[in-house]
């Protein structure tokens, strides 16, 4: 099997991972025409704040958390959980800078999925019989689902639920209590509940208290950051660092979190070196549009910018020589900046 038709595979696979039975069925082709309205629907948000709500409920009623696609005469069910995971935690989010990441997320994973679609209905006319027992062995995994629940995350709800279990039992032992010392008929009244309720309030009170003073220390003044394509760094920080950790991630054999940082470390560069501003509802293409105006860093930009699309946002595997690859057009990318911002010294 070439590497191009195994891309094409594991497209197909990030867009059709078998999941939970789903109601109903559309073609592979109606499927992708809606993830790319999604999409519209993610710029549409970042423009109008106001769209917003309104803007997460189309999305929703585009891409239903899992539906049935048709592909080659047999159907799959796509779990578009992922960007429902994405949407919720946008809708929850407090901070402006980490809701235009979650956006940014969504868009880059809609886009890269369109892409994944849009090939495998290219190549499907010329796959062979050993390529499509391939694709029914890979839509047999999952992918595009929400990040498994972390220890922390299970902690925190065991803990919530044995603290609402232990108040539950607490209410009933006073409820209990003063039936025995007021009779059958007293844990109806209200001026009974009113005194469970009171007791229960002043115990949670009180244990808030307790935990606040025990977790009181002297805070460390917090470093002031910045989002780059939702990478928090520091403002005050350089882009050696950012590369520092992408080749650190790189020898761990973490190529996909290599790629994402040696990106983040080449905009940071291009920033540091005025060639183009960071903002924080930018996309990667709209960092490349701003590069691209300079003749000399067009090139490697675009293949930089299309890879960290394929690795990240794709999540397709990336490989040590992939790596190196895109690690040698990065050290083009970077020099380029700085015989650019050398001549705009020399002309200044």
């Amino acid at each position: 099997m070439t590497e191009t038709m195994s891309r094409l595979t594991v497209g197909l696979f990030l867009a059709l991972s078998l999941a939970a039975e789903a109601a109903g069925s559309s073609t592979m082709l109606n499927y992708e025409h809606r993830v790319v309205r999604a999409a519209e629907q993610i710029e549409r948000i970042k423009a109008d704040k106001d769209y917003g709500e309104e803007g997460v409920s189309y999305i929703k009623r585009l891409l239903p958390r899992f539906e049935r696609v048709e592909f080659e005469g047999r159907e799959a069910a796509a779990d578009n959980g992922w960007l429902y995971m994405l949407l919720d935690s946008y809708a929850a989010e407090k901070d402006p800078q980490q809701r235009v990441a979650l956006l940014n997320e969504a868009a880059g994973r809609l886009r890269a999925l369109d892409d994944h679609l849009r090939r495998a209905e290219t190549a499907a006319a010329d796959e062979n019989p050993d390529t499509r027992e391939r694709l029914r062995e890979i839509l047999s995994r999952r992918a595009y689902q929400p990040e498994p629940e972390t220890a922390a995350g299970g902690f925190i709800k065991k803990v919530i639920r044995k603290i609402r279990d232990i108040l539950g039992e607490v209410y009933s032992a006073l409820m209990r209590l003063i039936e025995r010392l007021f009779g059958a008929g007293a844990s109806s009244g209200w001026v009974s509940q009113a005194l469970v309720f009171l007791v229960l309030g002043t115990a949670l009170i009180v244990t808030a208290l307790l935990v606040r003073r025990v977790r009181r220390r002297p805070q460390r003044k917090r470093v002031k950051t910045r989002l780059v394509l939702g990478e928090e760094i520091a403002a005050d920080g350089a882009s050696r660092e950012l590369a520092e950790a992408g080749l650190a991630a790189a020898r761990a054999g973490d190529f996909r979190t290599a790629v994402r940082k040696l990106y983040v470390s080449l905009l940071y560069e291009l920033s540091e070196r005025k060639l183009i501003e960071l903002e924080d509802s930018a996309t990667n293409h709209e960092y490349l549009r701003k590069a691209a105006r300079f003749a000399g860093l067009a090139g490697p930009m675009r293949y930089l910018t299309e890879r960290f699309d394929h690795v990240w946002y794709g999540m397709f595997a990336s490989s040590e020589g992939d790596f190196a690859a895109y690690l040698a057009r990065y050290e083009e990318a970077m020099e380029r900046a700085r015989t650019l911002n050398e001549q705009s010294a020399s002309a200044s």
